[in-house]
């Protein structure tokens, strides 16, 4: 039997799913790319909470069964669209967790009460379900090259990542927020009811007008502009002291721009890499960034883009970046033409 030992970690992953109540009977399905046509995927109709590597399949990426003797997953499709554009990502579990099937069942916006939430999660997207299988992938890919994990309205929660455990562990804290929103909204003192909407801090739509070429002189001026006028940032600079250096590198064009802070304002920007805190990431993710499509903590700790510094600094500045973002992303930039 080939792949004996990741067939092993499938079948860990799946048990894990169905003691933590992700899933239950028939339900949710898992895959492990192991070679690059080729992946691991439970067969249809197996229980989770009992499999076994027999029901572990190997197919190509077309979901042609190349080992073993039962019908792939039925969402296969969803699978392999998943790997063939998705880069980077090797593992997609897709369960049926309660929580966030019943709150995203009555509500559209998860708010986030710890810190692990707003860092992983940033805003979950809900893709609308008509049938009891994927019959559309698009939207969900499309949705899943923005954030790791994504809600399938009345359907469960589909989340992929570098390894099966960082998957799960994205579906973990979900399913935790999930279960905190709805017990906060049962006990009637749910912020979304008090404030009449959700947080406006976690706005990511970018203001309309004129559009900027990316980490273009212009743009980084207007951006420069923006937070040093901001009264709110600069009172919370001069609070939390946030004295630093950021660069931010287009990684297709090898492009820098350093912004450097003074207590909350920017005091200065050239093109040097040598910075306190370093974000590197592709062009087209960068621009998703500043127009607020990916939350910028989230880019980060989903592998998005490449950081580097010390985060202990940067999570003590965290009001100020928080800030500094939401009033980046009104300066929006030019689609990605790539």
């Amino acid at each position: 039997m080939s792949f004996e030992k990741e067939k092993k970690d499938v079948v860990f992953w799946a048990r894990l799913l169905n003691e933590r109540g992700f899933v239950t009977a028939r339900s949710g399905n898992v895959s492990l790319k192991v070679e690059d046509r080729k992946l691991l995927i439970t067969s249809h109709d197996s229980y989770l909470g009992f499999l076994d590597t027999d029901e572990v399949l190997v197919t190509d990426l077309d979901a042609n069964v190349l080992e073993g003797n039962a019908e792939p997953a039925v969402e296969k499709d969803l699978h392999t669209g998943i790997y063939k554009r998705l880069e980077g990502v090797n593992a997609v579990i897709h369960s049926h967790a309660p929580f966030a099937t019943a709150f995203f069942h009555y509500f559209d916006t998860l708010e986030s009460y710890s810190f692990e939430s707003r860092f992983y999660l940033g805003e979950v997207r809900v893709i609308p379900q008509e049938t009891p299988t994927v019959t559309d992938v698009e939207p969900v890919i499309s949705a899943l090259e923005d954030s790791a994990v994504v809600v399938l309205k009345n359907h469960g929660v589909v989340a992929v990542g570098e390894s099966l455990k960082s998957a799960f562990g994205l579906m973990e804290v979900l399913e935790e927020q999930a279960r905190v929103n709805l017990a906060v909204k049962a006990a009637l003192i749910s912020p979304l009811e008090k404030r009449g909407g959700p947080d406006p801090s976690q706005d990511r739509r970018p203001a309309s007008g004129k559009k900027y070429r990316l980490l273009s002189r212009e743009h980084c001026e207007r951006l420069k502009q923006m937070v040093n006028q901001d009264t709110e940032v600069r009172e919370l600079g001069r609070q939390h002291d946030m004295t630093c250096s950021l660069a931010v590198k287009n990684a297709d064009t090898g492009h820098t721009v350093c912004f450097y802070y003074d207590r909350g304002k920017i005091v200065k920007m050239d093109h040097s890499e040598n910075a306190d805190f370093r974000i590197s990431g592709r062009e087209d993710i960068l621009r998703k960034v500043f127009n607020r499509q990916i939350d910028p903590f989230v880019a980060s700790t989903q592998g998005k883009v490449e950081t580097a510094g010390d985060f202990a600094k940067m999570s003590r500045w965290y009001p100020v970046l928080v800030r500094t973002f939401k009033l980046w992303a009104e300066v929006p930039v030019e689609p990605f033409k790539g």
